[in-house]
């Protein structure tokens, strides 16, 4: 069998970070400004500049609202649904 890639490169300011309730992570309010995956096979979030998505950040330290960053992200999946989740952040000046 065949699995399809999933990798999402983003582009966009962090508008809210709204720590998770067990004190995990945070899920992250982001105003994507480009998909630089553009479309491609390995695009799982199909986002478009001017989307608002939450994504998921494991260490939401390492973000701060207003920021720009490039957001390399993938969508995962289990019984309770599915949601994007931050691999790597880099911010942009």
């Amino acid at each position: 069998m065949r699995i399809r890639p999933n990798r999402t490169v983003l582009e966009g300011e962090v508008l809210g970070i709204r720590r998770s309730r067990d004190g995990f992570g945070a899920d992250v309010t982001l105003r994507v400004d480009a998909n630089l995956g553009g479309g491609k096979d390995d695009d799982m979030t199909g986002a478009k500049a001017g989307d608002k998505l939450t994504i998921f950040a494991a260490v939401p330290e390492a973000l701060s609202k207003g920021q720009r960053y490039r957001i390399e992200a993938s969508v995962l999946g289990g019984p309770q649904g599915e949601r994007i989740v931050v691999a790597k952040a880099a911010a942009i000046d």
